[in-house]
């Protein structure tokens, strides 16, 4: 619509360029009517050519050539029919440029009225134009009123209006100009009403016209603003509206601990300001990401705020399994299912007192022989057949280091055979396994061993155990006391019948039909079967097959073989076994619980892993003033790289260097693993500048020439406390020697002379010690040292001599000074490099 508007405008602007008005009068009149033969219309041309010959309307027609549009002027046509004809050339040449497509010709019927670009006659627009003139005349004759007509020409302004013989009747000359002038007006109304849109685009009209003259550029088609982009004008700028929305807080909420303050703010629908606020106002300082991980923390704040909230611990019962212990859960079961266990029987005591003799002498074995330094160093488990019932003993080692094994060997078990040696007493190592023994509540039966020694005094080992709060049998009190040998055997048949006593006593019973439950008591990898673990089941059976969730582990159980390597297919409570197909290498230590499907221990596995990563990254190391001024001394470092057979060893080894305490040096364990040295350690030794220790264990074939290559070096030991030795002289050897100066003489300046070739020679009288030619010197003068340095020459007479004893003269010359006098004194030293201790 705004499309036809446009060309409706234009071709109104083209009719009066051409100055069609002034020849209504002939196109009023009746034409002719047309040849009989059809007229050619030919396409626009540029330029409008007409034949010279001037004759009537009845000369054959002519050739006619559209002009551009700035070519138009106000004069007239010669004749009407030419300027019919060039007002028809102008429409079609307007057509051309609104349209894409090039006009094909084609020929005209008789009779048949041509039409313009728009759809419309020529005649239309002149109609228009006379109806115009005749309402501007009424209008000056009749007082203005609101005018339906330009309503109507308003919505339609292409609708031809009826002619009227009013209309094309010619007017007086007298009033023909001012007939123009008021058809100018009406032509500038007609203008100004229309909508201003781009050209050759159809878009939708602008909401609203823009006012305007009419002007001599309107009448030549020249205003620049019909070419301006039409743009949608902006409405006034208007504030906007900030409603408040209406937050609905929640009255009640289930969440999990830990959480931060940002995240229970968004659940609770609060800022987080606010909550930071209450807790500050209670002396708790927190931040935006800190972890809320008290329950009683996370209730105040739901207190305060009106709404109650409820701690979720789903998922830690998922991940946890079972909260229950495995004594607990033995004793809410049903006492039909429950059958009397074996006892889980420890063996503890001080290094070299015989415990692992003492086995051998109950399995009939020979297990001490083949201990490295013939001490345990290793936890042990075994299962004996006794003429008074089976039992499950457990061999911990004597050695300072394993205080870990000793107590999770307490920890695990039902009676604790403190071995001691009757010849030597109580010791260190037999006290701290009294602890642990007391500290689990375990049931303690002394055996006094090496009976058949010559000074074997009982009595000294009752006083010594009456003063830890351990009163013999025989002294009035509750202990067990049994003499025994292992060489002899004397003695053991009566310990057995006192540990088949206290099990009865205990009544050690266990639930066969449940899920098998335990702990890791030593882990190790092996070459051919990977991560092995022996383990001790201590309620239900263990299977083979059974998916086996560990602490931070997972596996389901391949094989499964007692101490003598039998194969089993189950294992009942109190029996020991080792067990592969796992994930990792447990942490001794280690409970272990059997799950239904190996997917669902993976599932609970991973969930620990995720919650300790969390925990790990919530740590905070907390800082104080102490600790920003607080000024370290240089310490020198020890890089360690550790390697064992066990994961006991590791843990026993790793304890005991971390104890070595000094303020000059200090060890640094950036690694630690289970098994042979591998390329890999040697690889981050050679990065770290470290050195590896090896315990129990070898290097790799294929790892031994890159130990050479690197220049890495590698400590083995069997022995624990050999290991330990190893690592306080590695320690010493880092410290830097003590620098000390050892006087040898002095020697006295009596006169200087100069020489030519070597400077100032000093004349001097040795008074103290000897002076060597490879001394150091110091020039002393007035009790001052004023130099120090070494000796360029040293003569006696004109001979050079390497010392000159006290009581003689000589010629020294300095290195290097030659601002000497009489009197200085020169004293000759040597340094002696110390070394230091830890």
């Amino acid at each position: 619509m705004a499309k036809n508007l446009k060309l409706n405008i234009k071709n109104t602007q083209l009719a009066k360029a051409a100055g069609l008005d002034k020849l209504k009068d002939k196109l009023a009149k009746p034409k002719k009517p047309a040849e009989p033969e059809p007229e050619p219309i030919v396409a626009p041309q540029p330029e409008l050519e007409v034949s010279n010959s001037e004759e009537g309307e009845g000369d054959a027609p002519r050739r006619i050539r559209a002009k551009t549009k700035s070519s138009f002027g106000p004069k007239e046509t010669a004749s009407g029919d030419a300027a019919s004809d060039v007002s028809e050339a102008d429409a079609d040449a307007e057509e051309k440029n609104v349209s894409s497509t090039p006009p094909s010709p084609f020929r005209q019927k008789p009779g048949e009225e041509r039409l313009g670009p728009t759809g419309k006659h020529v005649n239309d627009l002149l109609r228009k134009a006379q109806e115009q003139k005749q309402a501007a005349r009424q209008k000056k004759e009749t007082p203005p009123q609101p005018a339906p007509a330009q309503t109507e020409t308003k919505q339609s302004p292409a609708k031809p209006a009826v002619k009227s013989d009013k209309a094309v009747s010619q007017p007086p000359a007298t009033s023909e100009k001012s007939e123009k002038d008021a058809a100018e007006d009406s032509d500038k109304k007609a203008l100004n009403k229309g909508k201003k849109v781009r050209d050759f685009k159809d878009v939708r009209p602008a909401k609203k016209t823009v006012d305007r003259d009419f002007d001599a550029r309107d009448r030549a088609g020249l205003r620049e603003s019909d070419d301006e982009r039409w743009r949608k004008r902006r409405g006034a700028k208007t504030s906007a509206s900030h409603m408040e929305e209406l937050v609905v807080r929640p009255t009640s909420l289930t969440i999990r601990m830990p959480i931060t303050i940002k995240d229970l703010s968004a659940e609770m629908k609060l800022k987080a300001s606010q909550l930071i606020q209450k807790l500050f106002l209670q002396n708790m300082i927190y931040t935006l990401n800190d972890y809320l991980e008290d329950e009683t923390t996370i209730q105040y704040l739901g207190e305060e705020f009106g709404c109650v909230i409820t701690i979720d611990t789903s998922e830690e019962k998922r991940i946890q399994i079972t909260n229950a212990s495995v004594t607990e859960e033995i004793a809410q079961t049903d006492t039909d299912k429950l059958v009397i266990r074996p006892p889980v029987v420890a063996f503890m005591g001080h290094v070299d007192h015989g415990k692992t003799s003492l086995i051998d002498a109950i399995r009939k074995s020979n297990i001490a022989s083949g201990e490295a330094g013939a001490i345990t160093q290793h936890i042990g488990a075994f299962m004996c057949h006794t003429p008074v019932g089976n039992l499950t003993v457990l061999d911990t080692p004597g050695h300072e280091a394993f205080s870990a094994m000793r107590a999770r060997g307490a920890e695990v078990t039902d009676i604790v055979v403190l071995v001691v040696a009757g010849d030597e007493g109580l010791r260190e190592q037999t006290r701290e396994a009294v602890m642990h023994a007391k500290a689990a509540g375990v049931t303690i039966v002394v055996a006094i061993n090496k009976c058949d020694k010559p000074n074997f005094d009982a009595d000294n080992v009752y006083r010594q155990l009456a003063e830890i709060e351990l009163l013999p049998e025989k002294w009035g009190g509750q202990t067990i006391t049994v003499n025994t040998s292992a060489v002899t055997g004397a003695g053991i048949q009566e310990l057995l019948e006192m540990l088949a006593l206290q099990a009865e006593v205990m009544e050690l019973k266990a639930n066969p039909h449940s899920r098998a439950r335990g702990t890791v008591l030593e882990s190790e990898l092996h070459k051919g079967m990977g991560c092995v673990a022996t383990i001790l089941v201590q309620n239900g059976t263990l299977r083979h097959g059974d998916a086996v969730v560990f602490e931070r582990h997972y596996g389901r159980i391949k094989t499964m073989c007692d101490e003598h390597g039998h194969q089993l297919t189950e294992a009942g409570p109190s029996q020991p076994v080792e067990v592969t197909g796992l994930s990792g290498l447990p942490a001794a230590g280690d409970p272990f619980i059997v799950v239904k499907h190996e997917k669902e221990a993976k599932d609970i596995v991973e969930a620990r892993e995720a919650g300790l990563v969390e925990r790990q990254l919530r740590q905070r190391k907390s800082m104080n003033i102490d600790n920003l001024l607080e000024v370290k001394a240089d310490k020198k470092i020890l890089n360690l790289i550790l390697r064992a057979d066990v994961q006991g060893s590791i843990e026993a080894l790793k304890a005991s260097i971390m104890k070595i305490q000094s303020s000059k040096a200090e060890p640094n364990i950036i690694f630690t693993g289970v098994g042979e040295i591998s390329e890999s350690d040697i690889q981050l030794a050679a990065a770290s500048h470290a050195v590896i220790l090896g315990f129990h264990t070898a290097i790799e074939a294929h790892a031994e020439s890159l130990v050479k290559e690197l220049g890495i070096t590698v400590r083995q030991h069997d022995i624990i406390y050999h290991a330990i030795d190893d690592v306080k002289r590695l320690m010493t050897g880092l410290l830097d020697k003590i620098e000390e100066e050892k006087e040898n003489g002095v020697a006295e300046v009596k006169q200087l002379f100069k020489s030519s070739q070597l400077g100032i020679i000093a004349g001097c009288m040795v008074t103290e010690g000897v002076i060597m030619r490879n001394h150091r010197m110091r020039v002393v003068r007035n009790g001052e040292v004023i130099w120090k340095g070494t000796i360029h020459s040293l003569k006696r007479v004109k001979e050079d001599v390497k010392e000159v004893k006290k009581g003689f003269e000589c010629g020294i010359v300095l290195q290097g000074f030659s601002a000497l006098q009489e009197g200085d004194l020169l004293q000759a030293y040597e340094l002696i490099y110390l070394s230091q201790e830890l």
